[in-house]
């Protein structure tokens, strides 16, 4: 095996995703880089490790392995790592048990990491084109371009504002669709020569950066990285650190430690604004009350249900926007966020649809996905449960543009749906909201967090208004 390996300081982490290792409170996050060529190779490989090593000792985060051979990857080797990261080409030399490993560690909690040229990898097997999402398709472009941030709220993609020039090879994808993917970054058509020899996409869809989830398991790829002077680059580095940290679950990340309820710069540019800042409840009241219910508290830094106190809706009114929060639940542990409430004589979901918050494991309401977490409640079931285990903190998205409704947890995207559409009507048809005429139809309003009885909590709960 030809490896070298840099050992850096200890770290107390919890990692969330990892099977292997959720019960250590001590242990240093371990991460195996490897860049092996078995077709072209890129001359940026032995800079790349250089600065990923020297990135790793000065984050003191985690502990760096760099490995160049594929066949010594096996179940035992994988165990021992936290996240594996692919700066690879070609059939790489992995038999069909090694395979099945890597494909397993990743189910089990492993996080996986894709490097550019990752996505040029392993055209001979199915199983990694799932896991990765897409596979290389030609590079039309070699210049400065614009790269339009689809996905401001993920931690490796929050610094880079709404959209950045950078000079990269830059990548087409066959094989790989949305409805499989969070796009986190896309290039800007508008600022390349869309008859360049070698365009094979008719879409004008070139995403550049993307999550998902496979079991357990968290997948990033970012299509950047073939140029020196992009690994030089203080936005990329970031960008690449921020997702090695999201794949091992490691909330904490690892260039804003402790950074929850607060907004980085390009947040603020861009508009978001926070309804929870850590002690401060002063963007919300009691529904149809002036005050705000004792049984709502700021507790370790999240908003949290401590008491019997009503539902909670924001003082301020939205037509279209863009939310994000963070939420978790005890055993049992039922709530929900609703948009475009208004007060009137019934509850907030006699007007407010619902983005269910609940421990899906604990309560009768999981058994169903359309009344699952996630779910547009009683109306749109989420594609899959991606719901992290009770207590640790989900991560959840609600994006409402005119009609347009989107619901997305920790990376996934869930469901959408059109206000007033016939699909719509036909879910609310069959459901308890079927003899409510105000139902879904407000076109402003509160945003309203449910009390429903249970421990709840919330934060880096923030929005941003969004044009017609």
């Amino acid at each position: 095996m030809r490896q070298t390996t840099l050992f850096v300081g200890v770290l107390a982490v919890s990692l969330l995703g990892h099977g292997q290792r959720s019960g250590l409170e001590a242990a240093p996050a371990r991460v195996l880089y490897l860049t092996q060529s078995a077709a072209f190779p890129h001359p940026v490989l032995p800079h790349s490790e250089a600065v990923l090593t020297r990135l790793a000792a000065e984050s003191d985060q985690f502990d760096l392995t760099v490995l160049h051979d594929a066949s010594v990857l096996t179940a035992a080797t994988l165990r021992q790592y936290d996240a594996v990261v692919f700066f690879t080409t070609g059939e790489l030399p992995m038999n069909t048990g090694q395979r099945a490993a890597l494909l397993s560690y990743v189910r089990a909690g492993g996080g996986f990491v894709g490097v550019h040229s990752a996505a040029d990898t392993f055209y001979d097997w199915p199983g990694y084109l799932a896991l990765i999402g897409g596979y290389f398709d030609g590079h039309p472009w070699r210049q400065e371009v614009t790269v339009r941030v689809e996905d401001g709220g993920h931690p490796s993609t929050q610094h880079l504002g709404e959209s950045f020039r950078i000079h990269d090879e830059i990548y087409q994808h066959r094989d790989w669709s949305r409805n499989t993917v969070n796009v986190l970054l896309s290039l800007d058509v508008s600022s390349v020569d869309m008859t360049a020899r070698g365009i094979k996409r008719n879409d004008g869809d070139f995403a550049l950066a993307w999550t998902r989830e496979e079991g357990a398991g968290r997948v990033f790829y970012t299509a950047l990285g073939h140029r020196p002077e992009v690994w030089d680059d203080a936005r990329f580095q970031r960008h690449l650190l921020e997702g090695i940290s999201w794949t091992m679950g490691n909330r904490a990340s690892l260039t804003t430690q402790a950074a929850q309820n607060t907004l980085t710069p390009e947040e603020t540019a861009a508009g978001w604004q926070l309804l929870f800042d850590n002690e401060s409840l002063a963007s919300w009241r009691g529904y149809k009350r002036e005050d705000r219910p004792q049984g709502w508290r700021a507790v370790d830094g999240a908003l949290a249900r401590v008491g019997q106190g009503g539902d909670l809706i924001t003082i301020e009114q939205f037509d279209d926007f863009e939310l994000r929060f963070d939420w978790k639940v005890q055993q049992g542990g039922n709530s929900g966020f609703m948009f475009r409430v208004a007060e009137t004589d019934g509850p907030p979901w006699h007007t407010g649809p619902e983005f269910q918050v609940l421990h899906n494991a604990g309560h009768r309401d999981g058994a169903a996905p359309i009344t699952s977490a996630g779910s547009n409640y009683a109306v749109h079931p989420p594609v899959r449960d991606v719901t992290r285990p009770v207590g640790e903190w989900n991560t959840a998205r609600l994006l409402v543009q005119g009609a347009h409704v989107e619901h997305w947890m920790n990376g996934v995207k869930l469901l959408e749906y059109e206000l007033a559409s016939a699909d719509w009507q036909r879910g609310v048809r069959a459901s308890k909201f079927a003899d409510i005429p105000g139902y879904g139809r407000e076109t402003r309003g509160h945003l309203a967090i449910q009390d429903h009885g249970d421990p709840v909590a919330f934060r880096n709960i923030k929005v941003r208004r969004l044009s017609p």
